[in-house]
Parts: structure tokens; sequence; C-alpha cells
């Protein structure tokens, strides 16, 4: 298995989390993308991709899919040869570039040709490195900077707040701090994220707790999940199986630690 992870240029940092390449000549399983806050455009340069959830679809060579998992974890099925690139936003960088409220796209099998051009996908395909290629994705997610960004400093400060939550009461400093209507701030972080804020501070808790166990093999893990909020064991097995359809134990194989999209390892 071949994968590289490569961060975004200094312009777009504040919009894209990073882009990552995943390469294996023989069929190899793809971790379920579960859950999550933000976005990814999923492109693939390799053997046709059957989607399994949330809809059945066929990714053939040289399409791509915006994947915005919310309540359904995306499941993927790889039939030959696999060659992914792809683009990891934010959670407020989707919103902010392409102006499209989440909740028109969560948890839809979307594809691609809905916001890329297809010429740009035609070098993608043609060009001779992964380097190559992101370099191109860079010129094109610049073009889509615009007064749009410079205006939604208040909402992506109150959804980084709450993603990187240090209290239960996050979600009512931050309506304070904006001093808005509960209609208007729920309008709003929905566009932005595709849900409203609690069910967003809900899903970045139990992302943080997973990746810290997923990238750092605790298999014992009260002490992890007390320390990312949760109250006690219960309050994390109920999200666990809510998030993976599994119990803690029956998530936290070994192959789950190994290969998963938590744990930037993979990628290095």
């Amino acid at each position: 298995m071949q994968t590289r992870l490569i961060r975004p240029s200094s312009p777009l940092a504040g919009y894209i989390a990073q882009y990552w390449m995943w390469e294996q000549s023989s069929p190899l399983m793809i971790p379920d993308i579960l859950p999550g806050t933000g976005v990814e455009i999923m492109l693939n340069l390799g053997a046709p991709l059957v989607i399994e959830s949330p809809a059945s679809a066929q990714l053939k060579f040289g399409s791509g899919l915006v994947i915005c998992p919310r309540r359904s974890a995306y499941k993927v099925k790889v039939t030959g040869a696999t060659k992914l690139l792809s683009i990891r936003f934010r959670s407020a960088g989707f919103f902010q570039l392409f102006g499209i409220p989440l909740t028109t796209i969560a948890d839809q099998v979307v594809d691609v040709s809905q916001i890329m051009p297809k010429e740009l996908l035609l070098r993608i395909i043609e060009s001779d490195s992964t380097i190559e290629a992101i370099a191109l994705l860079e010129v094109w997610l610049m073009q889509q900077i615009g007064p749009r960004c410079a205006g939604a400093s208040e909402l992506e400060w109150a959804i980084d707040r709450i993603y990187y939550q240090s209290s239960h009461d996050v979600i009512a400093d931050v309506k304070r701090s904006l001093n808005i209507s509960e209609r208007t701030f729920q309008r709003k972080f929905k566009a932005y994220t595709g849900v409203d804020a609690k069910y967003f501070e809900r899903t970045s808790r139990f992302q943080s707790t997973l990746r810290t166990l997923l990238s750092g093999c605790h298999h014992q893990y009260t002490a992890v999940v007390l320390e990312h909020g949760y109250y006690d064991q219960p309050h994390f097995i109920k999200d666990c199986k809510y998030f993976t359809g599994l119990t803690p134990k029956q998530f936290l194989t070994e192959d789950n630690f190994v290969l998963n999209h938590y744990n930037n390892d993979i990628y290095a």
C-alpha cells in the first residue's frame, strides 16, 4: 500500500485540512467513512468502487463524489487496484468556498461533476504525479475564495469553538457571544455544517475520542473517554453504537487500529 498525506498551501489552510492519496495494486478494504463534521471530495483514479451506503452507486475510473457523512456511514467496496485522491475540508470550509448548504448534500451520493469542471477532472487523470494533481486542485480551489469567505469569520469561530469544545456549556457560551437569535444561529449553523449545533457537538466529541483511541492504540479506553467529555463508559458506548453500529469492544480491533481514516500514520 502506498499512501501520502499533503497539507494545503497557506491561503487554503483555513478551508482544507489535507489532501490524501491512497494507492494499492491489489484490492484493499477501505474503512467506513463514519459520520463526521467535514466534507470530502473523493476522486477515483483506479478500478471501479461500489458504494453500498448511504445509497447504492458505482464510482467509475475518472469520476468522483462529494461526501458529507452526518447520520450515515459511507461504505465503499473495492473491485480491483485502488487509487484514490481526496480533498478533506474543514468543518466550515466547504460551505465557505462553494456556498452550497450542507443540509442539501448531507448523507447523499453527490457526483463531483456538480461542482468540478469536467476539464479539470480530465487534467487530474492525465497528471504525472500526485503533486501535479494537487497543484491543479489548488488553482481551482483558490478561485472559489471570494466575498462569501471573507464574511464568515463569526460562524467559523463558533464552529471551531464547538468543534474544539472545552465544556458542556460551549454552545450556550457561543450563542451569547454572537448575540443572535436561536433561529438565526441554527439556520446558519446548519447551512455551514449540515446539522444543528447540539448534534455537531456530539459528533465532534466522538470523533476526537475515536481519533485518540485509534492513533494511540488505547485498548483501555476509560480514561480517554472521560478526558474527552464523556460522563462515563455507558455514555461513550451509546455514541459508539450510534456512529459505528458496534460496541467499543467490537470496534476497537487490531484491524481498525491499523487501517482507519483517523490515523494519519497510514498516510505517512
